[in-house]
């Protein structure tokens, strides 16, 4: 989990990997890619075996080491070029005053690259000395106090309807200039670690390929939100149902509906008594969405039936997060993958039966068309002078019916019950440890992302981010 807070001598920045589909027939080259992504995955799993292994005869690729490979033919990652450094790094920035890592990492993704993105797990955080900035050196001697802490996430695309949609939760986001960043290039994963500059980019890289081999590309967010302060209960005279936030806890709302808009949630639901309506209430008055009651996440019908408040988080796992698999277009593009990776593979086992099909017969304009010549955005395969993506780009369009994520706000002891569970679906301990056992399991005003895949199991979450609303 990302610590907001640091020591003073420590510079906080945040960034991130955008990454987006290439879709399904548009893939220029695909001998070559299955071949880049076979080489790829071979020398990922020596670099976490830690002792290189060369096997003269090599087994039978699994289900699951052909879907791994298929994913790598089929996404692409952003990088960006740094003329002050002449380097090609992940785009990041540092946090401006009063900003989450969270805002900074779609805040600075966007201004360098020009793509509006929601986060998705997070990948990992890296710590280097600031005057060995742009510097190839992994570990680099220096006698500065100062050190620069760098936090990163995975991030797809938004629509141009879902980033208006979000636009005043986040604020406005100004492209940055030529100086900073004059270039901007998606490529597939392998020539990714190729280009990069430096070796923690390439670590982060790393990082980012394991999160995709534990299903990240695959999870949606259920986003749980614990209302913000409210009048207290001796001091309030009304109904339980009515007890209002006070003017804490409507700053804390405020400012929490900024850190919602780094997801982008879709879907709005709460516990119909006021202090939750009130809550999500600013996100929602700022992105037109409307607020679904669930009178089951009341306090009063936790009380008199837990296990229905349970089932209706279950089924909004069930139905919201897991009722589709990703969308069709990243599903075709997947098994597009799938099929250039075992026909290369035969053709290793089987050289006298190879049919090579035309490299060029599948070719598009990846990058779509632009209206300048500010930036120029490229495959691997084919390149394109535009100051954005535009509407017309085939992987943008994938990535408008992309991630899902659903916030819901509920009371302590519902939020403590719901834990209960959702414990045991947790990928690993450390997970399950950052679901709070013991009351109040989280503050008032805060809330919790959780990133749920499918698995032959049912669900499962594989990462957990805590979010604390920056109050000023």
């Amino acid at each position: 989990m990302t610590s907001e807070l640091k020591p003073a001598h420590v510079v906080q920045a945040a960034g991130g990997i955008p990454y987006r589909w290439i879709a399904a027939g548009k893939t220029k080259n695909v001998d070559e890619l299955a071949e880049k992504a076979n080489k790829f995955a071979e020398a990922h799993v020596l670099r976490n075996a830690g002792k290189p292994k060369r096997q003269k005869h090599k087994p039978p690729l699994t289900e699951a080491e052909i879907r791994f490979r298929a994913v790598i033919t089929q996404l692409e990652v952003c990088m960006v070029h740094r003329p002050k450094y002449d380097d090609w790094s992940w785009p990041k920035g540092k946090l401006d005053e009063h900003e989450s890592s969270r805002h900074a990492a779609i805040r600075e993704m966007e201004e360098e690259t020009g793509v509006p993105v929601a986060l998705g797990p997070s990948i990992g955080e890296v710590e280097y000395p600031l005057n060995a900035e742009g510097k190839n050196a992994k570990h680099t001697k220096t006698n500065t106090v100062y050190t620069k802490h760098v936090s990163y996430w995975m991030a797809h695309p938004l629509s141009d309807e879902a980033a208006q949609q979000r636009r005043h939760t986040v604020g406005t986001i100004k492209r940055a200039k030529p100086s900073e960043i004059d270039e901007v290039k998606w490529v597939t994963i392998p020539n990714a670690r190729k280009m990069l500059s430096h070796p923690l980019d390439r670590d982060i890289l790393d990082q980012f390929v394991d999160r995709i081999q534990e299903g990240a590309l695959m999870a949606h967010e259920l986003i749980i939100v614990r209302h913000g302060k409210a009048v207290a209960r001796k001091r309030w005279n009304g109904e339980d149902a009515d007890r209002p936030i006070i003017p804490r806890g409507a700053a804390a709302s405020f400012a929490l509906n900024q850190e919602l808009g780094c997801f982008a949630p879709q879907q709005l639901a709460s516990s119909p008594w006021i202090r939750c309506m009130e809550t999500l209430e600013p996100y929602a008055w700022h992105t037109g969405l409307e607020v679904t009651p669930l009178p089951e996440l009341t306090e009063d019908a936790f009380a008199e039936n837990p296990e229905a408040a349970w089932q209706c988080i279950s089924a909004i796992i069930d139905d919201f997060c897991l009722g589709e698999d990703k969308p069709s277009t990243a599903r075709h593009s997947i098994q597009a993958g799938v099929k250039a990776v075992t026909e290369f593979s035969d053709r290793l086992e089987h050289p006298q039966d190879e049919s090579h099909p035309d490299k060029n017969k599948h070719s598009t304009d990846a990058a779509g068309a632009g209206n300048g010549a500010a930036t120029t955005i490229s495959t691997d395969d084919s390149s394109a002078t535009t100051d954005q993506l535009g509407e017309d780009n085939p992987a943008l369009d994938v990535q408008k019916q992309y991630s899902r994520a659903i916030a819901v706000c509920m009371h302590r002891p519902v939020i403590g019950g719901v834990f209960e569970h959702l414990r045991s679906m947790c990928a690993s301990k450390s997970l399950t440890k950052q679901l709070i056992a013991k009351s109040p399991y989280m503050p008032t005003g805060n809330a919790v992302a959780l990133f749920i895949v499918r698995d032959t199991d049912g669900p499962r979450i594989i990462d957990i981010q805590r979010m604390a609303p920056v109050v000023y």
